[in-house]
């Protein structure tokens, strides 16, 4: 950088450090060869070497793969499922059927009925008391 000796006091100090390159020939004792290009201070993405990649999408793909197969196997439970409770809701009506019929056939109603036909007269309510003898 040259600057004019006159000007000396209106510059203001460099405040960003730059790497100057060095090539083994300067005088000072501290760096002996940047590993770094003057001038590349840029934030990029980090490297990511290969493999890494190739793992990660089969990691993602066989992840994927179990979870298509858990929501196929779950709908295909879901469907079954809905089958046995369709087959027991027939099952628990025609059992209810049945029950009603059989409840019908020994009720009290049913039986003097049947008693009627074959005969029997109905005593009716009884309000006294029977007292049996000795």
């Amino acid at each position: 950088m040259v600057q004019s000796p006159l000007k000396k006091h209106d510059i203001r100090p460099n405040l960003r450090k730059v790497d100057i390159p060095n090539n083994g020939t300067s005088g000072r004792k501290g760096k002996k060869g940047s590993t770094k290009p003057a001038g590349n201070n840029k934030i990029g993405l980090p490297k990511v070497k290969p493999w890494k990649v190739i793992v990660g999408s089969l990691v993602v793909g066989i992840l994927g793969l179990a979870y298509l197969t858990h929501v196929f196997a779950t709908q295909r439970l879901l469907e079954e499922v809905q089958s046995l409770e369709a087959e027991y809701n027939k099952t628990r009506a025609q059992y209810d059927e049945l029950k009603l019929r059989y409840d019908r056939m020994i009720g009290p109603a049913e039986i003097y009925r049947k008693a009627e036909e074959q005969g029997f007269v109905n005593g009716g309510p009884v309000d006294e008391v029977i007292i049996i003898k000795e």
